[in-house]
């Protein structure tokens, strides 16, 4: 279970966010940290049970990997130096090409996420071939019971383009699923639900009511090597 401490500490933080205060409160840190990997090491290990292409993985350290809390500031206004967050990944696939299974826990925004959020061109051109080859399996997933339960907004909007992305016709008769420049399917929950002893039972369900879409991108990612 995740400490019931990590929201109220977050909180503090969010109203603390300077290196002094996070260095005198730093062996708060520490443990509510370790019991967030340890969540994240554990829901791996469940995900395996549906999805066999975690079982040979679950010793690498790259497949269930807890986020840094520290902010890269360089490039943005923003110069507080702490995440507000703990957030991390169980990696879907081979290569950071492929999908992820995500969790992030934030005072007012405990979120667990499936897919590829925004990915680089030759990762959406790959995915983009396979919805102009073989639309349908992605279409059955979207339009399952089970995954629209989870899901009810499906795969998320806000990254589309308004047009057809180049090379494809506007009248394409996959364009809405061509549109997307993100494939990603997300659910929200309330704070109080990290406590819960049965968090751990309903992120499983609906990582696994998305099941569809992790092997569909896969399979369309499968051959996409990123240039590090």
């Amino acid at each position: 279970m995740i400490s019931p401490d990590t929201l109220p500490f977050l909180t503090a933080l969010s109203e603390n966010n300077t290196r002094p205060w996070f260095e005198a409160h730093k062996a708060e840190y520490k443990p509510l940290r370790q019991s967030f990997v340890d969540f994240m090491t554990e829901l791996a290990h469940q995900i395996a049970h549906f999805d066999p292409e975690l079982q040979t993985r679950l010793g690498d350290p790259i497949t269930a990997m807890v986020f840094r809390i520290n902010r890269d500031v360089r490039f943005s206004n923003n110069k507080d130096p702490y995440k507000t967050s703990f957030s991390g990944s169980i990696a879907a696939g081979q290569s950071p090409a492929q999908p992820v299974y995500y969790l992030g826990v934030e005072p007012g925004n405990v979120m667990a996420g499936v897919g590829i959020y925004m990915p680089p061109s030759p990762v959406l051109g790959a995915i983009r071939e396979k919805i102009d080859d073989s639309p349908q399996p992605l279409e059955k997933v979207l339009a399952s019971q089970r995954f629209q339960k989870a899901y009810p907004n499906g795969i998320e909007t806000d990254l589309k383009l308004k047009t057809a992305p180049k090379g494809y016709p506007k009248d394409h008769p996959s364009i809405h699923l061509l549109r997307f420049k993100s494939f990603t399917a997300l659910r929200r929950f309330e704070d109080e639900a990290i406590g819960d002893d049965g968090f751990m039972a309903e992120l499983l369900e609906g990582y696994e009511a998305a099941y569809g879409l992790v092997t569909y991108l896969r399979a369309a990612t499968a051959g996409v090597v990123l240039e590090r």
